[in-house]
């Protein structure tokens, strides 16, 4: 590959090209045999996973297609999502544009382009009842192709069709393709014409349907397989030695990727950015991206697609950085679909979140935290303040409700273990989880389990969260849900209220108390909320101020409410443990 910035993730030069060498070698065997009348193999067929140097394969196989007269044309598909025949329209007519010495030929054919009579599928077709519609493209794709063979087989001449990147069809749902796709081959093959087709297929997406058992049925399969770390060491050795002891080697073998990263690791290499931080880190230095740019990749990635709804994506990324990128050569947009041009790069974007992005940061972050637990060691202040800024980031809802799960532990064996205000930190940190994701009712009922296991423990934190799991439930129209939630924290704030000896306390039990009437308030309890107010003006003498305070309060239906700004008195916590930063666990992860 050549290391010029906007080809790094495109397929590499042929002459750059290494490994394979048996898969090239059956290729020009069965080629040869075809031409001697030995083999009916017209189609090839280029599978292999992502990443794995399909499009590298097949720009070095047309290098070998160079005859006294063979005619080669390579191109990559880009398809609409409507006028899908245009494809066929283009191979054909593409006969016409291939060398000079084929136009005397097509003159004599006809004047007009061969794919011309191909209707687009938004047209009106007429076709006879008694064929079927896939049979009807296929006899208009070889209505003039008899007349085109015969020149070929007077001339011993072949022509070659090179396509990449065929499973995106599938991708984008365009079913009709395939048969009419499989047809054409099964039909080249019957009729052995001089015309071979060579296409790539991503593994993941090869037999989903029934009619592509046609596609492998009438092709030669060639199966691209990832670097061994025999041929990776020769070829690092023969490119840049330098990253070998950089656990390449490793990354290689984990990823089953193979060419890409090489050149990438070289490309980094030359661009003089440095080995530690290898590869994945520097994207955005490499390609000169801004951090929008940067961040609308990552999100791109995050869906594990390779295919995505324009609508889908403006949600998160605006429509400039979509063109931006696209202008960079790194994205496609079609009229409903974006893509990936080389998918080497979202598999890096990927290995990227995997590595170095926020999910495996806090994920080791939170198993330490339950490692100190065992100890009795309290996760500090500024740990818990990490893991919310880590857990903000993430935005994969299947990634939300793991973090969710695993917090939730924490935040249980800190309510076992005393550490109450540690527990309410973390419950607080799930709370945000459920809100990135939109799961309100969710958020609600999690604050209503949570507030269950502090009753009996601690009055204050059940109450707040009984209070915040009633918030949840209004925003939701759950007013049954809501009003359990007020019932019940207006009773742990009466029972906080009670726990507190009055002569040191004045102030906060009042504003618990006030809190109380705010729930009761909340839910239209006038009963209750008398009650309470009755008890406070006996609680306090009638020089206080805080008797005329309660004394004077009337009752009125949904008022907003307050939540006390005095704090409890501290629990005492066992010793904290040193705050783990995100540096050096990057550090470790580094290659």
């Amino acid at each position: 590959m050549t290391m010029e910035i906007n080809s790094l993730f495109q397929p590499c030069q042929p002459h750059d090209f290494y490994g394979l060498r048996e898969t090239i070698n059956n290729f020009v065997e069965l080629v040869n045999k075809k031409k001697r009348g030995e083999s009916e193999v017209l189609s090839f067929l280029i599978v292999g996973a992502e990443g794995t140097g399909k499009s590298s394969l097949l720009q070095k196989l047309e290098t070998t297609t160079t005859g006294r007269m063979d005619v080669a044309h390579r191109f990559e598909l880009k398809p609409q999502e409507r006028r899908l025949l245009d494809f066929f329209k283009e191979w054909k007519n593409k006969i016409d544009e291939l060398a000079p010495e084929w136009r005397s030929l097509l003159e004599k054919v006809g004047k007009k382009r061969l794919g011309d009579d191909l209707p687009g599928l938004d047209e009106d077709v007429k076709k006879p009842a008694s064929i079927s519609f896939t049979e009807f493209y296929v006899n208009l794709f070889f209505e003039n192709l008899d007349k085109i063979n015969q020149k070929l087989t007077e001339t011993s001449t072949f022509l070659y069709f090179f396509i990449d990147n065929l499973h995106l069809f599938k991708l984008m749902d365009l079913y009709e393709f395939y048969p009419i796709f499989a047809s054409i081959i099964k039909e080249l093959k019957e009729r052995q014409y001089n015309i071979i087709v060579a296409s790539t297929f991503d593994e993941r997406f090869l037999y989903d349907f029934d009619y592509e058992k046609y596609l492998t049925d009438n092709s030669e399969v060639l199966k691209v397989e990832a670097l061994s770390i025999s041929e990776t060491e020769i070829y690092l050795r023969r490119k840049a030695p330098q990253l070998i002891n950089k656990g390449v080697l490793d990354l290689i073998t984990t990823s089953q990727r193979s060419i890409f990263d090489l050149n990438l690791g070289i490309a980094f290499i030359s661009s003089g950015l440095g080995l530690e931080n290898f590869v994945e880190r520097n994207l955005k230095d490499l390609f000169e991206l801004s951090e929008e740019e940067e961040t609308a990749l990552l999100e791109m990635a995050s869906y594990n697609e390779n295919l995505y709804l324009i609508e889908q994506l403006s949600a998160y990324i605006s429509i400039p950085t979509l063109k931006k990128l696209e202008e960079k050569g790194m994205l496609w947009l079609g009229d409903t679909y974006a893509r990936f041009l080389q998918e080497s790069l979202l598999t890096t974007m990927k290995f990227r979140i995997r590595l170095f992005g926020p999910l495996t940061t806090l994920m080791v972050q939170l198993d330490n935290i339950l490692e100190n637990l065992d100890k009795d060691i309290a996760p500090s202040t500024g740990t818990i303040e990490i893991i919310n800024q880590l857990s903000a980031k993430i935005r994969d809802p299947l990634a939300d409700f793991a973090v969710a799960s695993k917090v939730k532990q924490i935040a249980n064996i800190c309510i076992k273990k005393k550490m109450y205000q540690r527990a309410y930190d973390f419950s607080l940190i799930n709370v945000q989880q459920f809100e990135l994701i939109k799961e309100l009712e969710q958020a609600g009922g999690f604050c209503e389990n949570m507030a269950r296991e502090f009753e009996e423990k601690n009055y204050y934190f059940a109450a707040k969260l009984y209070v915040k799991s009633a918030q949840y439930y209004d925003a939701v129209n759950e007013e049954l849900k809501a009003k359990r939630s007020y019932t019940r924290a207006a009773d742990q704030f009466e029972k906080l209220s009670l726990s507190l000896p009055l002569e040191k306390s004045e102030y906060a039990i009042r504003s618990y108390i006030k809190s109380t009437l705010d729930c009761y308030n909340k839910i239209g309890d006038e009963e209750n909320y008398e009650r309470i107010r009755k008890k406070a003006i006996e609680l306090y003498n009638e020089e206080s101020i805080h008797h005329n305070y309660f004394k004077s309060m009337k009752f009125e239906k949904a008022v907003e409410i307050e939540l006390p700004q005095v704090e409890p008195e501290p629990e005492p916590e066992p010793e904290k443990v040193e705050e783990i930063e995100i540096e050096s666990i990057e550090k470790e992860l580094d290659f």
